[in-house]
């Protein structure tokens, strides 16, 4: 029971089948209680609430509260909703138009779609921070999903951006909050075939890549419960001394230059 009597925020739920999801099953099977966020009450009640029925599920069984990060008012509103102390949060947050911002190249994105992408993905782990500051407990833990952003991948482009000012927005959180206790992290995750990866034009192409290039393998359907796994430890006391750390949960794929073995 890593996480008893804990109470863990996860934001940025999409369906059974996301991250987000992933991590807060197993938080809530690890003793926490778990809060998730989507981006509206319409997506919870309607396309949420037909996936979850699709596995058998009721989105009424859990706690989903709307929060659209780009609203200062319903960040706020947010935290007034959760009572008494926050152990741990999870930003798994992302968004960018990809038609524009997940094209060919940098060029076809206009200024307004690359600020969105910005705002969404990055500067908003900064903003929902600041507002849970004091509803943190020392020792609380703040962990943030993102991509590998060391290099370029096709189609990739304003995201690979954003995930670079998340992980560097997480570094500066890091000692900003500090002095509070409050630990942050980045955990960068290898591909799954989610509903966010099924938006990304190049995403094939990366997703192919990845199991002959990781040493101990990646599963494209099921390791997003071994990236779950690694939020855990994050978000539980056995890290407790550990901050502004990016922790690959990837197959090892990030440290490795070429294939390993070659094409049939």
């Amino acid at each position: 029971m890593l996480l008893k009597d804990k109470r863990i925020l996860v934001m940025g739920l999409l369906d059974t089948r996301s991250f987000a999801w992933a991590i807060g099953t197993r938080a809530q099977a690890e003793g926490a209680e778990v809060i998730y966020t989507v981006q509206n009450e319409r997506f919870r009640d309607s396309i949420l609430r037909r996936a979850f029925r699709s596995d058998n599920l009721n989105v009424d069984d859990y706690r989903i509260l709307p929060c659209d990060v780009t609203k200062d008012e319903e960040i706020k509103a947010l935290f007034e909703q959760i009572e008494g102390p926050l152990d741990g949060l999870v930003h798994s947050i992302a968004y960018a138009n990809p038609k524009t911002c997940l094209a060919e190249s940098l060029f076809e994105a206009p200024r307004a779609d690359a600020l969105y992408a910005l705002e969404v993905s990055a500067a908003s782990l900064v903003f929902v921070a600041g507002a849970a500051r004091e509803k943190f407990t020392r020792g609380g833990s703040i962990v943030a999903l993102t991509f590998d952003s060391q290099n370029v991948y096709p189609n990739y482009n304003w995201m690979g951006i954003c995930k670079a000012a998340l992980e560097a927005s997480a570094r500066y959180l890091a000692r900003d909050l500090g002095p509070l206790g409050v630990r942050v992290n980045s955990l960068s995750a290898g591909p799954q075939k989610t509903m966010a990866a099924t938006h990304i034009p190049g995403f094939s192409r990366i997703a192919n890549e990845w199991p002959g290039r990781s040493p101990i393998g990646w599963d494209l359907e099921n390791d997003r419960d071994a990236v779950a796994g690694g939020a855990l430890y994050l978000l539980s006391d056995l890290s407790a001394r550990v901050t502004g750390e990016l922790i690959h949960v990837d197959g090892g794929f990030h440290s490795v230059g070429v294939r390993l073995h070659a094409e049939d």
